[in-house]
């Protein structure tokens, strides 16, 4: 007798599962999974949106201490329109045969250790939509998360704020613009730094279909009719903010639009 025909011992049945029983297990494993893949997309959105808070925290240290070394002056602003200055606070341009690597960013030496990825959302991940996006000049597309407050020059040349201004003056020479740290009212109410929008996308942008974030400066601006920049929606329907006295925050898009929490020279 070989081993196929081997019989069991009396008394001993084959041990294993019937088809009705192996049915049964994976029905209740489908219903178990179910179940626990919401909790686990939940906690997985809660810690990227912890680790976001992070960043936001490290970068308004990076940003205090650059201002106390700086005679109290904050950076550039960070902008396609104003054009690259060294003294911006983000050097994101993606031309590296013409502008400095993002790595020599003045908020980024600012605290020796700071890395590039304190620079963007665990949550934004997707630069498609940037990279596709028409900016109308060589700088390439802006690939952070995070911008700086920065209303800019009015059309008397006063600096609104919060960053400093490089421009032109009506000679044509290029000027300084500083924005100090005692000129910020309200500190505690005021946005420093946003979380902007990478996407066209419903669950990212309060604009859907609207444009991506486009540079590292954040122009704060009413969620319709001007073009200024909203804040994303990527964290339950708010965005990440630094506000002027270190502390950060989830807001609405709303709150960002209020110029009572983002005109720092009110």
């Amino acid at each position: 007798m070989n081993n196929d025909q081997r019989e069991f011992p009396e008394g001993k049945a084959r041990i294993g599962f019937t088809l009705l029983e192996l049915l049964v297990v994976i029905a209740i494993i489908a219903i178990l999974a179910a179940m626990l893949l919401p909790v686990l997309a939940s906690a997985r959105r809660k810690a990227a949106q912890a680790a976001c808070i992070n960043n936001q925290k490290q970068l308004a240290l990076g940003m205090q201490m650059y201002v106390d070394g700086n005679h109290n002056t904050f950076p550039g602003i960070a902008s396609r329109h104003y054009g690259f200055q060294p003294s911006d606070w983000i050097y994101w341009r993606t031309n590296a045969a013409i502008y400095p690597s993002l790595a020599k960013s003045p908020i980024l030496g600012a605290i020796p250790g700071l890395g590039t990825r304190s620079l963007t959302c665990p949550l934004d991940t997707d630069d498609t939509y940037r990279e596709i996006y028409d900016y109308g000049d060589d700088s390439g597309p802006y690939l952070y998360s995070y911008s700086f407050n920065g209303y800019g020059l009015d059309a008397n040349g006063k600096n609104l704020g919060m960053s400093t201004v490089v421009a032109a003056d009506s000679s044509g020479q290029p000027t300084v613009y500083p924005f100090k740290q005692n000129m910020v009212r309200r500190p505690s109410q005021i946005i420093m730094l946003a979380e902007e929008p990478g996407t066209g996308s419903g669950r990212d942008n309060p604009n859907p279909g609207g444009p991506p974030i486009s540079d590292g400066r954040w122009i704060p601006a009413p969620l319709t009719g001007f073009r200024g920049d909203p804040l994303t929606i990527r964290h339950g329907g708010r965005a990440d903010v630094a506000f002027a006295d270190g502390h950060v925050e989830p807001v609405r898009p709303d709150f960002g639009a209020d110029k009572n929490n983002n005109l720092s020279g009110l």
